[in-house]
């Protein structure tokens, strides 16, 4: 179990350095990264909730709706991050890669301050459920 502690808490650690960085990248106004950085931080504090509990087969998970899904199996009150999730995962794709979107569009042209802001909402709400249920 201390592993699993451990790991969940590395995990955690860097989750909540990537929603710094999305913060920045709003303050910056790159706001295509601080979606990007939003779901990353999201991701990375599922599964720190899924080391926590000693789990290791779905680390390789990368939609935010499956994550939300096996951590609530674990604990229904992750059920409440269902729409976070759904909103978050379109951002794990769609800033990053230029033939994700319709020609011409280009990920960093695509996306303004209220999405950025809408991330980051999300992932804070995601980081804090999951940070409580580790400590």
């Amino acid at each position: 179990m201390k592993n699993s502690l451990q790991n969940a808490q590395r995990w955690l650690k860097q989750a909540l350095h990537d929603l710094e960085n999305a913060k920045r990248n709003l303050k910056d106004k790159f706001y295509s990264d601080t979606c990007f950085m939003a779901e990353q931080a999201s991701q990375k504090a599922l599964k720190a909730y899924l080391y926590f509990k000693g789990e290791r087969a779905h680390i390789l998970i990368h939609s935010l709706t499956a994550l939300v899904s096996e951590c609530s199996k674990r604990d229904r009150s992750f059920q409440s991050l269902k729409n976070a999730a759904m909103r978050l995962d379109k951002y794990y794709i769609l800033t990053r890669y230029p033939d994700a979107l319709p020609a011409p569009a280009v990920p960093y042209e695509e996306y303004g301050p209220e999405e950025a802001k809408e991330a980051i909402s999300y992932a804070e709400e995601i980081l804090v459920l999951a940070k409580s249920r580790i400590e």
